[in-house]
């Protein structure tokens, strides 16, 4: 039958402690204090205890508030005003307003048919309006894509650049507070040179940090169809720029309905705020290594925000390949990953061939 190994933690340094058979005590090798068994028990229930409370509640989320009367008749305005166009192709769904005819799929560019109202719970809470129109967003992504090598040509003409469509993508904005703990042993090293003879020491010693980190609108997108990194590619936002919802600033847009709720997100959401923990918790120490590094982290006061956030988006279909591209509306930052065109990788490799056969040619011309 097997067992779990046990471990017991010294109250001081948080070390593993060990028995000492000849002092019939528990011991620590790091800050050398000693513990009788009821000193030990107690601490390790303690931090049992606090162990459990971590995992407890690091994934809880705060229950959803009632709704207003007022934000019940936001949510059945937002119903009214709102249509859905749904794509046959590719199975998006185009929210716009009223005024705003639909005609093609900013996906796959496909025709779209009218399906019907939107349900009021997906009216967002805030819309950060977009800051420049689509020229300047073309003349943005033109400077972004003439300075990459190998492109095809046709992904900056004319006929390409016009699918560039203004989009407000829904996003999953969390506040929170983070709990972080950190345990590691750190390892400082030295060597030195003594006659003929090079010396090495290696100390060891128990590290913890402990931090609470509080987080201001860490987003995820809430589109199962646009690629998460790209989002986050043209991060940052400025939300101090953001607005209560008002179908106003959708005039003349679209807006993607989500279909990834703030349940499905937060995992995401998460693992950015912990890999941020981590990064806090390292930067305080000042070994030359890091070894058995564990950490525990927990959310708390978990708030959330559904935005509108626009980006200048398109697509791309290359020898059967769908490349998507993005323009943050608001800063102009601009990403998305590109082909190559292997006629110009070709073209290139044989004039550098040409060249380097040249100079090998007239170099033993020279020599002779």
């Amino acid at each position: 039958m097997e067992s779990e190994a046990k471990q017991f933690h010294c109250p001081n340094c948080h070390a593993d402690l060990k028995f000492s058979p000849d002092s019939q005590s528990f011991t620590c090798e790091y800050c050398k204090s000693s513990f009788n068994e009821a000193e030990v028990l107690e601490y390790q229930r303690k931090y049992m205890e606090q162990e459990k409370k971590y995992e407890q509640n690091k994934d809880q989320m705060p229950p959803e508030p009632d709704m207003s009367d007022e934000e019940r008749k936001a949510r059945e305005q937002f119903n009214e005003e709102t249509k859905l166009y749904s794509c046959p192709s590719c199975g998006a769904e185009i929210m716009c307003d009223s005024n705003t005819a639909a005609a093609f799929c900013y996906y796959c560019h496909n025709p779209v048919i009218l399906k019907g109202r939107v349900d009021g719970m997906y009216k967002p809470s805030m819309v950060l309006p977009f800051a420049f129109d689509k020229n300047a967003a073309v003349e943005k992504y033109k400077d972004w894509a003439e300075k990459k090598w190998f492109i095809p040509k046709d992904l900056i003409s004319s006929v390409q650049i016009e699918k560039l469509t203004g989009l407000y993508v829904p996003f999953w904005v969390a506040d929170s507070t983070t709990s972080s703990r950190m345990e590691a042993i750190g390892e400082n090293v030295r060597s030195w040179t003594s006659g003929s003879y090079r010396y090495t020491e290696t100390k060891r010693y128990r590290v913890i940090r402990e931090a609470q980190i509080k987080y201001n609108g860490v987003p995820a997108d809430g589109s199962q169809k646009i690629e998460d990194l790209l989002m986050e590619a043209i991060e940052p936002f400025d939300y101090s720029k953001a607005r209560p919802f008002n179908m106003a600033y959708l005039s003349g847009f679209y807006a993607d309905k989500y279909d990834v709720d703030k349940e499905q997100v937060l995992p995401r959401i998460q693992q950015r705020m912990y890999t941020n923990n981590s990064s806090i918790l390292d930067s305080t120490t000042h070994y030359n290594h890091i070894t058995k590094r564990k950490q525990y982290d927990r959310t708390d006061d978990l708030k959330w925000n559904y935005m509108m956030l626009p980006v200048w988006f398109m697509t791309f279909d290359y020898k059967g390949k769908l490349w998507e591209y993005a323009v943050n509306g608001q800063t102009g930052k601009v990403s998305g990953e590109l082909p190559i065109s292997k006629s110009k990788l070709t073209a290139l490799c044989t004039i550098v061939g040409i060249l380097t056969a040249l100079i090998i040619f007239l170099g033993g011309y020279f020599l002779l």
